[in-house]
């Protein structure tokens, strides 16, 4: 999705969504007169027949709830898990293979999305959904889904606010001082899961796939990944501020292949951010060209997750093919500001194999704060990541290359 249509997305879900949730809250709480929320299900309504996740934004995030789908397939073994998303997010449910079934609201224009919206709600009462997580960020319109769906018991983040409250009946609380894993490790524990597994699983393909990129390599010129490093300049389109200053990026390069005049790097991304991707080649010297293969756009999903997966390392941003690294188990140094390191980085034992560059600003982090935009306090001019200097990437990097040659 283009940066437009997701501000568009969140100006509707805001000012649009916000009312409807509202009548919708009076509607049930004239309904139920005596309506009350519960910490947990209560555990006469379980095993659940139905459950229905919905998580829309950021693939990362998707990544990181397959542990909390895990635990739920684990412990409800009869249990239907259906996953609401954006079709986007698709190929990636896919390859997690937790889903028994996918929903998808189509945002490809007004009409289409009207419809794919009414074919989700009669699809959930013909199913009936007793269990419905909202694990989408106080968003108006997933909690306008997760009521819709005709679910008994609604779980979804807790908010001090009468469209949130009257709709979410197992609330959960958002802590920000803990990392995501555990907020979604009490998701579990509202449903009853004791002591829940908090990491996802790792990827795993099979030696056909791998031997289908082996052969894509091949044919740009990559003939081995040994002494090969991935590197990620892009960011989401729902914080851009994400980003590291081409720049920076350019500096880092030039370093990285002054010293290990033997290596490549391969820039990563997807189709639209190939632009951004030239735009970096043509700052970086030409000297320097014909050790960076750009594969922006050429990959699939899965065909970026097994390269990640053979690669000595990975350098991105704070962004969603972070957390796919993590999930492919490649070693990882990561470029931090508007985001948390606590919420969203490296989690206990995977610190020792993935380090984090963060300066940490009086107003950083500003990615998660509700009600607040991303960058709002620096006029996205993130000076949290402009102090982030090549040099301290080009530290870590020779402490990583030289301990795993």
């Amino acid at each position: 999705m283009r940066n437009e249509k997701i501000s568009l997305l969140k100006f509707i879900d805001h000012w649009v969504g916000g009312p409807i949730c509202t009548v919708f809250g009076l509607f049930n709480r004239l309904c139920h007169p005596w309506y009350k929320t519960y910490l947990s299900i209560p555990r006469e309504s379980l095993p659940p027949r139905n459950i229905l996740i919905i998580k829309f934004f950021g693939l990362g995030s998707i990544t990181l709830a397959s542990a909390l789908i895990s635990n739920i397939r684990q412990t409800y073994k009869d249990s239907r898990i259906i996953f609401l998303t954006f079709r986007d997010n698709v190929p990636m449910l896919e390859i997690l293979s937790l889903a028994d079934e996918i929903l998808i609201i189509d945002t490809k224009n007004p009409l289409v999305l009207l419809g794919s919206i009414c074919k989700t709600i009669f699809y959930c009462h013909r199913q009936r959904i007793d269990v419905s997580m909202d694990i989408e960020f106080y968003s108006k319109f997933s909690t306008m889904m997760s009521f819709l769906s005709g679910a008994r018991w609604r779980m979804g983040f807790y908010l001090a606010t009468f469209w949130r409250n009257s709709l979410v009946n197992v609330p959960i609380y958002f802590n920000y001082s803990r990392h995501i894993l555990e907020i979604y490790g009490m998701f579990a524990q509202a449903l009853q899961i004791g002591s829940p597994e908090l990491y996802p699983r790792s990827a795993v393909f099979t030696q056909e796939e791998k031997k289908a990129l082996e052969k894509f390599l091949l044919e740009k010129n990559i003939s081995s990944l040994d002494q090969t490093i991935g590197l990620n300049i892009h960011a989401s389109d729902l914080a851009l501020c994400r980003r590291w200053p081409l720049p920076k990026f350019v500096s880092l390069v030039e370093q990285f292949l002054a010293r290990y005049d033997q290596w490549n790097i391969i820039l990563t991304g997807v189709k639209n951010e190939k632009v951004y991707s030239q735009e970096f080649l043509s700052l970086l010297p030409s000297k320097w060209h014909g050790s960076v293969i750009d594969l922006t756009g050429e990959l699939s999903l899965k065909q970026f997750l097994i390269l990640l997966s053979q690669l000595p390392l990975f350098i991105t941003n704070d962004t969603g093919p972070f957390h796919l690294a993590k999930f492919t188990g490649t070693r990882t140094i990561s470029l931090w500001g508007p985001g948390s390191t606590d919420l969203y980085g490296p989690f206990q034992k995977e610190k020792e194999y993935h380090d984090v560059v963060y300066k940490r600003y009086p107003c950083s982090p500003c990615l998660y704060v509700y009600r607040t935009d991303a960058g709002f306090f620096c006029k996205h001019q993130a000076p949290c990541m402009q102090e982030i200097e090549a040099l301290d990437v080009m530290t870590i990097i020779d402490q990583r290359l030289r301990s795993n040659p």
